[in-house]
């Protein structure tokens, strides 16, 4: 591990210009530091394909300034915030990277940090069980039980990033990393949002949210149809989930309190958003039974792989800046650069990862908008991009 490198989990769906500030003020800072970034790939956290292509959203973050791009797991990304940023933290840690860098709208590391250690005691966890039986939202209960340490604190983490930002702390601080936290302060006066830009260029096929050069890049991806029609996604969600029974819905593990029940019953509707808005509620959010539609389309019936808590460490390279190469070497898991020599000899664990990120990104070409672009297996062709 070596403070020289600092790593950045991100989705970057797509990379824009608040991201290409955060990196020029990270250089600014510190000349002489090399950046690793751990990239959500064909699925993000919110439960649905990325709009663009890993490979293309990893060279635009190249280009900006990171060196090297590895793919998180679709084991990984398609987790609760939590676990997330706690699968995340571990892959950057497994890389060798000594410090992790990330935005808040507010809060210093040490701020974060002092929230992260409250967080860890039985004192909070006492009032984050009390607040639970009460019937408030585990947010709710979370925000309320970090209240009585600090009403400050419970203020500012429900800002999203302040709280994405306290749960890296938690993780780091938990397993007694000895990363170090560096934050950069968002400019949440002129914010730019990654949702901002995907509903420009669904809307309008162009945005001017995005770096020089990939602003263009991405308008042709969209006169192209390389992007996620996310009309047949939402499809292929419905019919999946209709063509499973209450026993086979069951059998995944990913159904608690008898919401398998409820799901089969909703699938039935016109439409895969009307069947969430029908169950959706305080204690399942709409981000969680998206996760849940996308878990079960990719991991398919019987004992979902999305529950097990051991996730492989393994480092599947997407983008590499040619000069630092170098810094491969010195990476102790297994570094991925060819999907086929990859299934032929690392050990089953990783073998079984990496064909749910193959299906993973199967899906996301069948969910391509052109007809011409969905052909799969493209995970076999691609190598990563070298600048």
């Amino acid at each position: 591990m070596t403070n020289k490198i600092t790593g950045i989990v991100a989705e970057w769906n797509p990379f824009h210009r608040g991201h290409e500030t955060m990196l020029q003020k990270l250089k600014e800072n510190n000349p002489d530091m090399s950046i690793f970034g751990v990239m959500s790939g064909s699925f993000v956290q919110r439960g649905e394909p990325a709009l663009f292509d890993p490979w293309t959203r990893a060279k635009w973050a190249v280009k900006a300034g990171v060196d090297a791009v590895f793919e998180l797991p679709v084991l990984a990304s398609l987790q609760s915030a939590d676990r997330f940023a706690e699968e995340g933290a571990r892959l950057l840690f497994s890389l060798g990277c000594g410090t992790i860098y990330f935005g808040t709208e507010s809060l210093e590391a040490e701020e974060l940090k002092e929230a992260a250690s409250y967080g860890l005691t039985e004192a909070w966890r006492d009032s984050l069980h009390q607040f639970l039986k009460e019937g408030l939202s585990y947010a709710q209960a979370s925000a309320e039980a970090m209240r009585i340490h600090s009403p400050h604190l419970a203020e500012e983490l429900t800002k999203p990033n302040n709280l994405l930002g306290c749960r890296y702390a938690t993780v780091i601080l938990s397993h007694q990393w000895p990363m170090v936290i560096h934050v950069f302060h968002r400019d949440m006066e002129h914010n730019i949002s990654a949702t901002t830009a995907r509903k420009e260029l669904l809307e309008n096929g162009t945005t001017s949210l995005l770096p020089l050069g990939a602003n263009e890049e991405a308008e042709e991806l969209m006169e192209e149809g390389r992007f996620t029609d996310f009309h047949r996604y939402e499809e292929a969600c419905l019919l999946t989930s209709r063509l499973l029974d209450e026993k086979a819905l069951s059998s995944t593990g990913l159904f608690t309190e008898g919401l398998e029940h409820k799901w089969f019953r909703e699938s039935q509707r016109v439409s895969y958003k009307d069947m969430l808005d029908h169950i959706k509620s305080k204690r399942y959010l709409y981000s969680r039974l998206k996760r849940i539609g996308a878990q079960l389309l990719i991991g398919g019936t019987g004992p979902s792989p999305f529950t097990s808590r051991e996730i492989p460490s393994y480092a599947r390279l997407l983008a590499l800046r040619r000069k630092q190469s170098r810094l491969l070497n010195d990476i102790p898991i297994p570094v991925i650069t060819s999907m086929a020599k990859a299934l032929r000899t690392l050990p089953p664990t990783i073998t079984a990862s990496l064909l749910l990120d193959i299906e993973a990104s199967d899906i996301r070409s069948w969910c391509l908008h052109e007809e011409n672009f969905r052909a799969a297996r493209q995970e076999y062709y691609k190598s990563p991009i070298v600048l």
